[in-house]
C-alpha cells in the first residue's frame, strides 16, 4: 500500500486512530480471555473424565477385591480374610454414590453408568448372600452359590461395561488433549498477530512522530524567520511612522511659523496703520462735549487689545522667545502668563539645559498642552513645572493637585492631546509617562535625550 507520510499523518490525526487503538487492545484482551476460559473448560472436562474413569475402575477393583476376600474367608474360615472385604465394602458404596452422581453430570454415559451401578449392586447382594449362608453354618449352600455362573457372569458384565466406559472416556480425554493443543496454538497465534500489529503500529507512529517532529522544527524555523521578518518590518514601519510624525510636526510648525509671519506682517501692519490713523483723527477732532474723544479712546483701547491678542496668538503659534531667550526663560514666561490667565499659582523649577531647536520646541509644546489641560479639566489649586537634567537626559514634569482621572478609562478617540504629547516626544527619541488617579491629581513626565 503506497501512502505518503503526509497521508498517514492525516489518517493518524483523524478520528479513527483512537477507536482503532482501543479495538486492538480489546482484541488482545478478548483473545487472551477466550483462550483462558476455553482452556479452563477443557481442563474441567478432562478432570471430570479422569474422575469418571477412576470411579468406574475403583468400583470394578472394589468388587474384585471383595470377591477375593470372600473366597479366602470361605476357604480358611479366618476372620482376618474378611477384613479386606469390609474395607472394600465402604469403598464400593462410595464409588456407587459417585457413579450415581455422575449420571446427572454426564448424560452421555448415563445409561451405561446406571447399568454398571445395577450390576455392582447385584454382585454385592450376591456376595452378601454367600457370606450370610456361610455365617449361619450352611457352608455347602454358600459354596454351591459361589460355584454357580451367576457371580462370574455379573463380574464379566461389570468388566464389559467398565471397559466400554473407560474406552469412551479415554477417547474423549485424547480428543480434549487435541482441543487443548488447538486452543493453545490458536490463542498464541492470535496474540502474536495482534502484538505484531500493535508493534507495527507503534513503529509507524514512531516514524510518523519523527517526521512530524522534523516538520515541526522546519515550521518553527520558518516561524522564527517570519517573526524576525515581521520584527524588522515593525521596526521599519515604526521608524517610518516616527519619521512621518516628525515630518508632520515640522510641517505643522512651519505652517504655524508662516501663519505667525503673516499675522505679524499683514495683520500687524493693518493694526499699526489703524493706530496711526486713529492718532491723526484724535488731533483733528474738535469736541466741546468730549463724547467723540471718549469714542476715540475706546477705539484706541480696542486696537491695543487686538494688537495684544495678535502678539499672544503669534507667540502661541511660534514663540519668538524660544529662539531669542532660550528654553528656560521661555518656560518661565509661559508659566507666568498661564498663572495670570488662570489665576493659579505655578511653581517653576527650570535648570539651564541646552537642547536642539526641535527638542526644545517639543518640550515647550508639552508644557503648553499640559497647562491647557489643567486649565480645562483639572480644577486644581496649585501647579508645579520642573525641567531637570539627569546625566545625558532631560526630565520635564508638569504636576497638579486637581481632581485627576483614570488613564485606563480614557478612550483613544477622546485623548488627542495626550497622544499628541506622546508622538511629539517619541519623535524626538523620548517617552512620556502619565500618572493619575481620581482625586489624586495628575503628573505628566517626559524624558528626552540631550
Amino acid at each position: 500500500m503506497n501512502m505518503s507520510l503526509n497521508q498517514v499523518g492525516r489518517w493518524v490525526s483523524s478520528r479513527y486512530i483512537g477507536p482503532v487503538a482501543m479495538s486492538l487492545a480489546l482484541m488482545v484482551l478478548v483473545v487472551s480471555e477466550l483462550g483462558f476460559y476455553r482452556l479452563m473448560a477443557i481442563g474441567d472436562d478432562r478432570e471430570a473424565s479422569v474422575d469418571l474413569q477412576m470411579t468406574v475402575g475403583g468400583m470394578r477393583s472394589a468388587l474384585l477385591a471383595m470377591e477375593s476376600a470372600e473366597r479366602g474367608y470361605m476357604l480358611t474360615g479366618r476372620l482376618d480374610y474378611l477384613q479386606p472385604y469390609r474395607d472394600q465394602e465402604r469403598s464400593l458404596i462410595e464409588m456407587v454414590q459417585l457413579a450415581e452422581a455422575a449420571t446427572v453430570q454426564n448424560p452421555l454415559h448415563r445409561d451405561a453408568l446406571l447399568e454398571l451401578v445395577e450390576l455392582a449392586r447385584r454382585k454385592y447382594s450376591e456376595m452378601q448372600t454367600v457370606l450370610e449362608l456361610y455365617d449361619r453354618g450352611d457352608r455347602e449352600a454358600a459354596i454351591d452359590l459361589t460355584l454357580t455362573d451367576m457371580g462370574r457372569e455379573l463380574m464379566d458384565q461389570v468388566g464389559e461395561v467398565s471397559d466400554r466406559i473407560i474406552r469412551q472416556e479415554t477417547a474423549h480425554y485424547t480428543s480434549t488433549s487435541y482441543q487443548r493443543d488447538q486452543v493453545l496454538r490458536w490463542s498464541r497465534a492470535g496474540i502474536w498477530v495482534l502484538v505484531i500489529l500493535c508493534l507495527g503500529g507503534a513503529v509507524a507512529l514512531m516514524r510518523l512522530g519523527r517526521h512530524l517532529e522534523q516538520q515541526r522544527r522546519v515550521y518553527m524555523l520558518q516561524l522564527h524567520a517570519e517573526r524576525d521578518r515581521l520584527d524588522e518590518e515593525v521596526v521599519r514601519r515604526t521608524e517610518e511612522v516616527i519619521e512621518l510624525a516628525r515630518h508632520m510636526e515640522r510641517v505643522r510648525e512651519d505652517e504655524r511659523a508662516r501663519l505667525a509671519r503673516e499675522l505679524h506682517d499683514e495683520l500687524g501692519g493693518l493694526l499699526t496703520a489703524a493706530k496711526l490713523d486713529l492718532a491723526r483723527i484724535r488731533k483733528r477732532i474738535r469736541d466741546e462735549t468730549g463724547e467723540k474723544q471718549r469714542l476715540v479712546e475706546h477705539l484706541g483701547q480696542s486696537l491695543d487689545a487686538g494688537i495684544a491678542l495678535k502678539r499672544r496668538i503669534i507667540e502661541d503659534l511660534r514663540p519668538s522667545s524660544l529662539s531669542n531667550l532660550g528654553l528656560r526663560h521661555t518656560l518661565q514666561i509661559q508659566c507666568k502668563e498661564f498663572a495670570q490667565r488662570s489665576e493659579l499659582p505655578v511653581d517653576v523649577q527650570v535648570d539651564e539645559v541646552t537642547l536642539s531647536p526641535e527638542r526644545a520646541l517639543a518640550v515647550y509644546r508639552l508644557v503648553q498642552e499640559a497647562l491647557t489641560n489643567i486649565a480645562k479639566y483639572a480644577n486644581a489649586h496649585r501647579v508645579t513645572v520642573s525641567l531637570r537634567r539627569d546625566r545625558d537626559h532631560v526630565q520635564v514634569t508638569v504636576q497638579d493637585d486637581g481632581q485627576g482621572f483614570d488613564p485606563a478609562a480614557v478612550k483613544p478617540s477622546g485623548s488627542h492631546g495626550l497622544q499628541g504629547m506622546r508622538f511629539r516626544i517619541r519623535s524626538c527619541g523620548g517617552d512620556v509617562t502619565i500618572r493619575s488617579a481620581p482625586g489624586e491629581g495628575t503628573t505628566v513626565e517626559a524624558r528626552l535625550p540631550l
